[in-house]
């Protein structure tokens, strides 16, 4: 399925799903577990601007493509000693415009978050003592911009194909995250699970039984 450039998609189920979904899975990337977000995606967007694939709101942590080659770029919102802190790591990863299985993923135990690939790692970044994670009122993640085309500002929209995205509250190997796709296998910190196959043209449904859909932003 396609994302198109202006059309992002919304991942708000407390808003949309009234009630009936489960896992907290805005609440996953919040730095309370471990967590693991892989996608299968190809860059259709050509252009050296800064395009952003996905973005959680309302404190901004977002992954960004820029330059004529697809360079990745990790923004994160950290709070240390109680002030907001800003965080920009670069990789000189190319993913080109090809697809490529992308994953973010942080493993609690060792404050280490980390950008692959596919197999290779793009960007690690090992949180210092006094760093956290930061923490937004009903978290939400837009995919193909960075703000809502409503709020006219930091859109940085990126079109894209994409036909897999797994969130789960722990660490995945490549392996097992392939197996994931492939299989179409469950486990239960799996909190989100969509292949783009059972959609409307508004709702992705999510495999994952946790009624996390994914919503189109009208």
């Amino acid at each position: 399925m396609v994302i198109k450039s202006g059309e992002p998609w919304l991942l708000w189920p407390n808003m949309v799903s009234y009630g009936i979904n489960t896992g907290d899975i805005g609440k996953t990337f919040e730095g309370d577990t471990d967590f693991t977000l892989s996608m299968y995606i190809k860059i259709l967007t050509k252009s050296a601007e800064k395009r952003t694939i996905f973005a959680k709101l309302p404190n901004y942590m977002g992954l960004d493509i820029e330059k004529e080659n697809n360079n990745l770029m990790l923004i994160l919102n950290l709070n240390k000693n109680g002030e907001t802190e800003w965080k920009y790591l670069f990789s000189e990863t190319e993913i080109g415009y090809d697809f490529n299985l992308i994953t973010f993923r942080f493993n609690k135990t060792n404050k280490i978050l980390e950008i692959l690939v596919n197999d290779i790692i793009a960007i690690e970044y090992k949180l210092e003592n006094d760093e956290e994670l930061s923490i937004g009122y009903e978290p939400h993640i837009i995919f193909g911009s960075g703000n809502f085309p409503s709020n006219g500002f930091n859109l940085n929209y990126c079109e894209y194909d994409i036909d897999f995205l797994m969130i789960s509250k722990s660490i995945k190997s490549i392996f097992e995250i392939y197996n994931i796709k492939d299989n179409l296998i469950l486990d239960d910190t799996i909190v989100g699970l969509y292949d783009f196959k059972k959609h409307t043209d508004y709702k992705i449904y999510d495999l994952s039984e946790n009624c996390n859909f994914l919503h189109k932003i009208i």
